[in-house]
């Protein structure tokens, strides 16, 4: 008997009920609801630094913060090019982040601190964001 994958399955036991008459609920009753909701749930996932302590490696933590800024600056971008965001409000909240990238660098991780060490420590693991170890370490 070959073997079909769950989601053929399910797509196929859907047609078949819809055929023979039966109405079938949506397993989502509103995607735009269910999709932000999942967008919510992830940002606030990011917003938390994950329980993985890594040893403090400036390589590393300034190339995951550089990267984390710019895409965070590259999506707003595309967010405002698509009409999802209004450039004005993006300008206001890149303007820190801007100024930021500069700052993020092997000299100022290796002669780092107090909470900006921390920041950076934070940073040397692969499974932080940006975000969530700048809230956990401001400086």
């Amino acid at each position: 008997m070959p073997t079909f994958p769950r989601l053929t399955c399910l797509v196929l036991m859907t047609a078949l009920s819809a055929a023979a008459g039966a109405a079938e609920p949506s397993p989502v009753a509103d995607p735009r609801a269910k999709a932000i909701a999942d967008a919510n749930e992830m940002a606030q996932a990011l917003l938390e630094v994950q329980k993985y302590p890594a040893e403090l490696d400036c390589t590393k933590a300034v190339e995951n913060a550089r990267y984390g800024v710019e895409t965070m600056l590259e999506v707003g971008a595309k967010n405002v090019a698509g009409g999802y965001m209004p450039a004005e409000q993006f300008n206001k909240a890149a303007a820190p982040l801007r100024a930021l990238l500069p700052q993020l660098t092997q000299a100022d991780c290796s002669a780092a601190e107090g909470n900006k060490r921390a920041f950076y420590q934070c940073m040397s693991s692969d499974y932080n964001h940006v975000l969530a170890c700048g809230k956990a370490h401001p400086y």
